[in-house]
């Protein structure tokens, strides 16, 4: 089992760059916890694959199918990588809260490949946003089905996300989330992804909102069924940039993980 568990560490590892150039396929980073975990196991997870339909970049009016990794891996609820962040509670007073540091992979908002992009014929200095990697503080609370998170980010400007996740259902075999999130992005943030790092643009911070459902089945002890919805609804300073074509977008993911 210490082969298995090192041979994921690596496999996430390995991945985690990759991860960064996902574009709007990080949102599947919503999915919640995933159950209760052994506390006599030092490592636990998830390792899998999942199909996506979702925009090509945010604030596209244009869909397309992809395929991505899933990744979770946690250390003695501790130490983790999720998707598309890895972290360490530092801060753990009681059952219900705990406080940490994080470093969250932003992709860059859009290609120079994407069809959408081609299209626009932006001019040569609108230069591809580079995807970054965000240091922060997150602070996470507890409370029956209730489940509340917040992140202070540092990218390129200050970016704050919160959200509520709602467990609307929890079987043996089935876990049901419902999440409220709210992400506010600095002005350089918005300048750099979706104005072309212009100087001097008149760019305002950005509040992008997002309802999203998903669900875990238990198909078995190692093997689980991940699928679930999203629906966000961009800032008007997103809808009205140079690359944006629409206001909000959604994307469907299904999956099965290997869970240890």
């Amino acid at each position: 089992m210490k082969l298995i568990n090192k041979f994921a560490l690596a496999t996430l590892l390995a991945s985690a760059s990759t991860l960064a150039f996902a574009g709007v396929d990080s949102d599947i980073g919503s999915i919640p916890d995933y159950g209760a975990q052994d506390p006599e196991k030092d490592w636990s997870g998830m390792l899998g694959l999942a199909v996506m339909s979702a925009p090509e970049y945010w604030g596209s009016e244009d869909t397309e199918g992809t395929g991505l990794p899933i990744i979770i891996v946690d250390y003695k609820d501790t130490a983790y990588f999720k998707v598309n962040r890895g972290g360490y509670w530092f801060w753990k007073p009681n059952d219900n809260l705990r406080v940490g540091a994080l470093v969250k992979l932003r992709p860059g908002a859009w290609e120079d490949d994407d069809d959408s992009i081609e299209d626009l014929n932006l001019p040569s200095s609108f230069d591809e946003p580079d995807a970054q990697a965000e240091p922060g503080v997150n602070l996470q609370y507890k409370a029956g089905k209730v489940t509340a998170e917040i992140q202070l980010l540092s990218g390129e400007d200050t970016n704050v996300a919160a959200n509520v996740d709602f467990r609307v259902m929890q079987t043996k075999k089935s876990i049901i989330t419902l999440r409220l999130a709210v992400e506010t992005l600095g002005e350089d943030t918005v300048n750099y992804n979706w104005y072309g790092d212009t100087s001097g643009a008149d760019v305002d911070s950005a509040t992008n909102t997002s309802l999203a459902l998903i669900g875990i089945y238990n198909l078995n002890a190692e093997w689980s069924l991940i699928y679930g919805a999203q629906t966000t609804s961009l800032d008007e300073e997103i809808e009205d940039s140079p690359v944006g074509d629409d206001d909000t977008y959604t994307i469907g993911f299904f999956g099965a993980a290997w869970k240890f």
